[in-house]
C-alpha cells in the first residue's frame, strides 16, 4: 500500500513539471537574412513568326570519277579530303596500250591514205581512156568502186586514229571542276574499267544546298501565291541553320527549289535552301535544323527557359515582387529563340524571374533578388555590368 502511494506521487510530480514546462514563456525564432537569389528583368523582343524544320546538307554539285578506258592505276596524284582545282591532274592510267593504240591507228591511216590517192589515181586515168574507147563501163565503175571503197576506210582510220588519241588523254585524269575530293576506292595498281565504279568523287560544298520537306497544306499556299509573289515571299524569308552541335550558322541561306510534286508516302513536298559556305564548316550528309523566320513580327515577352519549372500542372517560374517576396506564375509558353522561350500568356515586360536559387526559396517567402542579364543565344548569365557565368 505505501509502494502505491509513493507511485501516485512521482507520477503527479512528472504531471506537474510537463503542466509548468508548457506554460512557460515561448522562445523567439532566431531572424534569419533572406536568401540572395537571381533574377532577369524581361522584355519585350520583335518576334518574327517562325518555323523550324529538320533538314540534311547536300554538295550544290558532285561528280563521280570513273576511267573511260580499261588500265592500270600507275600514279594517284591527290590526298583524299583535300580541295582540288578544275583541270588538276588527279591520277594517271598505264598508258602503253593506249599509245600502242594510237601508233597502229596512225599507221594504219597513213596506208589508207596512200589507197584512197591510188585509187584516186587509176580512177582518173581510167576516165581517160574511158573517154577514148578503150575501158569498158563496167570497168569503170569498178574503178569508182574502189575509190569510194578507199575514201570510207580513209574515214574509218581517221576515226580510229581520234579514238585512240582520246583513249591516251583519257589516261590522264582531270578535275572537272573546283571541289572537295573524297575517298579513294582503288589503290595503285588496280586495274579499273568504265564498269568497275567510280575512282573517286568530287563535291562542290560552297554554295552548300539543305533539303528538307514540306507538308501539303503549307506547300498549296505557298503555290497560290503565284510565281511573283511566291518569289517575292522567298526573298523576303530569313533562312538560318543550327548546327548539330547546337550553335548557329553565322550565314543566312535563301530559299532555291520547291519541287513540283508530292511524296505519295509522306505526304510532303521535297524543298531546298542554298546556303554561303566559304569555310567549310557545312559538309554533305549533316543533319541541322533550318529556321525559316517571316519578315516582321509582334512584340512578345520572353522568359529564359532555365527559369521554367512543371509540374503536373502545367509549366511556372517564379517571380519577385515589389515587396521581394516570391510569387509562382503559371504560363503558357510558344517558340524557342535561342535560350529563352516565347510568352503567350501568365508573365508581362519587367517581371523579376528567378534564375538561381530556385532550389533555396517558396512562394511566399522573401529574398534578396540580384539582376543579372542573359545571353539570348547561349542562355549565359552576365553580372550587371560584369562579366558572364
Amino acid at each position: 500500500m505505501e509502494g502505491y502511494k509513493n507511485f501516485r506521487i512521482a507520477v503527479v510530480s512528472v504531471c506537474a513539471g510537463l503542466l509548468l514546462a508548457g506554460c512557460s514563456e515561448p522562445q523567439e525564432p532566431k531572424q534569419t537574412s533572406p536568401v540572395a537569389v537571381s533574377v532577369v528583368v524581361l522584355e519585350a523582343s520583335e518576334i518574327r513568326p517562325s518555323r523550324e524544320f529538320v533538314a540534311r546538307t547536300a554538295a550544290s554539285a558532285k561528280a563521280d570519277i570513273t576511267p573511260r578506258i580499261e588500265a592500270e592505276i600507275r600514279e594517284i596524284l591527290f590526298t583524299e579530303g583535300a580541295k582540288v582545282s578544275q583541270g588538276e591532274l588527279l591520277i594517271r592510267l598505264e598508258d602503253t596500250r593506249a599509245s600502242a593504240d594510237l601508233q597502229q591507228a596512225d599507221a594504219e591511216l597513213a596506208a589508207a591514205r596512200a589507197e584512197v590517192d591510188s585509187a584516186s589515181r587509176n580512177l582518173k586515168r581510167g576516165e581517160e581512156v574511158s573517154e577514148k574507147g578503150f575501158l569498158s563501163a563496167a570497168d569503170l565503175d569498178k574503178l569508182k568502186d574502189r575509190f569510194s571503197a578507199a575514201e570510207s576506210r580513209l574515214q574509218a582510220a581517221q576515226a580510229a586514229v581520234q579514238k585512240a588519241g582520246s583513249n591516251l588523254e583519257y589516261a590522264e585524269i582531270r578535275a572537272p571542276f573546283d571541289g572537295w575530293i573524297g575517298r579513294l576506292n582503288y589503290d595503285v595498281g588496280a586495274v579499273v574499267s568504265p564498269s568497275s565504279g567510280a575512282i573517286t568523287s568530287i563535291q562542290v560544298t560552297d554554295p552548300v544546298y539543305v533539303e528538307f520537306q514540306i507538308n501539303e497544306a503549307d506547300f498549296i499556299n505557298f503555290r497560290r501565291r503565284g510565281a511573283e509573289s511566291a518569289q517575292a515571299l522567298s526573298r523576303s524569308l530569313g533562312l538560318y541553320l543550327t548546327l548539330p552541335d547546337g550553335e548557329r550558322y553565322e550565314q543566312a541561306g535563301v530559299l532555291d527549289f520547291a519541287d513540283v510534286q508530292t511524296d505519295a508516302s509522306t505526304g510532303t513536298v521535297a524543298m531546298r535552301a542554298v546556303f554561303p559556305n566559304p569555310d567549310a564548316v557545312l559538309v554533305p550528309g549533316l543533319y541541322v535544323t533550318l529556321r525559316v523566320e517571316g519578315q516582321s513580327g509582334e512584340p512578345q515577352v520572353l522568359v529564359p527557359q532555365v527559369a521554367v519549372q512543371e509540374t503536373i500542372e502545367g509549366k511556372f517560374v517564379l517571380v519577385v515582387d515589389d515587396q521581394n517576396q516570391v510569387a509562382q506564375h503559371f504560363i503558357q509558353t510558344g517558340s524557342r529563340e535561342g535560350a529563352l522561350l516565347v510568352v503567350n500568356s501568365g508573365l508581362e515586360a519587367g517581371d523579376r524571374v528567378i534564375v538561381e536559387g530556385l532550389q533555396k526559396v517558396r512562394p511566399g517567402v522573401t529574398v534578396s533578388p540580384v539582376e543579372k542579364q542573359i545571353d539570348q543565344q547561349t542562355g549565359a548569365l552576365i553580372q550587371m555590368g560584369g562579366a558572364g557565368q
